[in-house]
């Protein structure tokens, strides 16, 4: 039989493996969240993955596990849960109800092996979403490669934030000026500020984050908008489906946001009543 000193050393290795790998499934279930809860592949934007990114990385595994019910079969949730209490069992309770094994070697063996099987749980689990998810992770264009990347990066330790940062909407946000801004390819999308500085510009539900920081020298103002500006509105306005949606601006204005026929583009207008 092993050294008790040696034991020990392997308990604390593998209760850290079993951590590991419950923070590999909570990282998997973020991805998924970031995902998966967009309808169509031509939805996905960058500045809105990283959007919604911040507020799964800013939750809990349970959070986590709330958010994505729908997203599942029943029986893969009901492994989610049994997931969730296990792990909350290890980083809250484990050593306070079982330390008292560490003081022999039998005892240290079956914690050893209860480790084992909770690295194990955490493990498939998060290949079970990873199946699950497949087929619309390859209607996303979500690559293998890509997956590798992330995992590669949390398995080397490397921060695990979105690149952009930005507060979250509010439920109201006074828009106060609007750019044309030349994204390439011909395209002009419009970036809207908020009275405190903030930039967005549109997504699939209504204003979204984007990579712009602060206005450039070469932006124009997009008078057709401007003019029916400062107003508060609802920046995530109920929608008909994703690309679909109005906000009330001022002077009985309606600014209407609507699918593109090209790629990743969207259409948008302005309705008015008679008497504005």
């Amino acid at each position: 039989m092993k050294a008790h000193e040696d034991l020990i050393k392997e308990v604390f290795t593998q209760f850290g493996e079993a951590y590991c790998s419950s923070e590999v499934l909570h990282r998997g279930l973020c991805y998924t969240y970031a995902l998966a809860t967009f309808d169509e592949a031509e939805d996905i934007t960058r500045p809105r993955i990283e959007e919604k990114l911040a507020l799964a990385f800013s939750l809990t595994l349970g959070q986590i596990v709330e958010k994505t019910k729908g997203l599942f079969p029943s029986e893969l949730q009901e492994r989610l849960q049994v997931a969730l209490d296990k792990r909350n069992y290890l980083a809250h309770r484990f050593w306070f109800e079982r330390n008292h094994l560490m003081f022999s070697e039998p005892g240290l063996l079956e914690l050893r092996q209860e480790l084992l099987e909770l690295t194990d749980l955490f493990g498939r689990s998060d290949e079970a979403i990873t199946e699950y998810f497949e087929p619309k992770r390859q209607s996303m264009g979500i690559t293998d490669e890509l997956i590798q990347e992330w995992f590669d990066r949390l398995k080397a330790g490397e921060p695990d934030r979105p690149l952009l940062s930005q507060r979250l909407l509010r439920k109201q946000e006074r828009v106060v000026r609007v750019w044309d801004v030349e994204v390439g390819d011909n395209l002009v999308t419009q970036i809207l500020e908020t009275e405190d500085g903030c930039l967005w510009q549109f997504c699939d539900v209504g204003l979204g984050w984007t990579r712009f920081v602060q206005p450039a020298p070469d932006w124009t103002i997009n008078e057709r908008l401007q003019r029916h500006l400062p107003a508060n509105i609802n920046p995530r306005p109920a929608i008909i489906k994703p690309w679909n949606y109005e906000f009330n601006l001022a002077k009985a204005a309606v600014l209407w946001v609507k699918q593109g026929k090209r790629e990743r583009s969207y259409t948008w207008g302005i309705r008015t009543s008679s008497k504005s």
